[in-house]
């Protein structure tokens, strides 16, 4: 798809190359598994093809991107194996969160406040990266309550691997509200020590999501330019 980007800010800065390239997956101009050719990108933005590669290679790098062999650049798109695999890991990575809300510290708990509230904060922009990272955040600062930075980046990059996804069924739903206040009841959970409560929430919530994800991927293999 070719998609017209004179709304944008054009500018040879490969940042904003990147950031008008991350926008349109996002916003599901450019769906998983679908090329970016760098010729028709650069005509497009009005920049360079080497600006184009570079920009590429660092949406790559977010997971947002893959190159592969005589292929070219696409949009990343997850197997139903590999969602799988996310989803499991998750889940494993949350319930060790719940089972350590007795023993949190006060930073870590603290951190998932002030992610709620910048969750909070996007409930009423139109900006889905934006949108997506406060909800990252969220899950990062969730995680963290282990008191491992290792786990709380594992649950980061799972959650980065699932984004364009989300994204792109986020478009077609209206329920961010409740999505939000959703999130806002596990963090009160935290605060009042609810270990049965919080964790009949990752029960429920991590299938729910996953559900969502295939279903999503299902209807696009059936009409790859759903919701367009």
């Amino acid at each position: 798809m070719t998609k017209n980007f004179a709304e944008y800010d054009q500018t040879s800065s490969v940042d904003k190359i990147a950031s008008t390239l991350r926008k349109a997956i996002f916003e599901g101009y450019f769906l998983p598994g679908e090329q970016l050719k760098g010729v028709a990108l650069s005509r497009s933005l009005g920049v360079s093809r080497g600006s184009v590669r570079e920009a590429l290679r660092i949406l790559a790098t977010e997971g947002l991107v893959e190159h592969l062999p005589n292929k070219g650049a696409s949009v990343r798109k997850l197997s139903l194996e590999e969602i799988d695999d996310i989803f499991l890991t998750r889940h494993i990575l949350e319930i060790q969160a719940v089972h350590s809300i007795p023993i949190a510290s006060e930073e870590a708990v603290q951190a998932m406040i002030e992610s709620t509230r910048a969750y909070e904060g996007v409930a009423n922009i139109d900006d889905q990266v934006t949108i997506a990272a406060a909800h990252i955040t969220f899950h990062k600062a969730f995680v963290g309550l282990t008191g491992s930075m290792k786990l709380a980046c594992l649950e980061e990059s799972l959650m980065q691997d699932l984004q364009v996804i989300i994204a792109c069924i986020e478009n077609d739903r209206d329920d961010l509200q409740k999505e939000i206040a959703n999130h806002k009841a596990l963090t009160q959970m935290v605060l009042d020590g609810d270990i049965g409560s919080a964790e009949k929430w990752v029960d429920e919530y991590i299938p729910i999501g996953k559900e969502f994800v295939i279903e999503h991927i299902l209807a696009e293999k059936k009409n790859p330019r759903l919701g367009r």
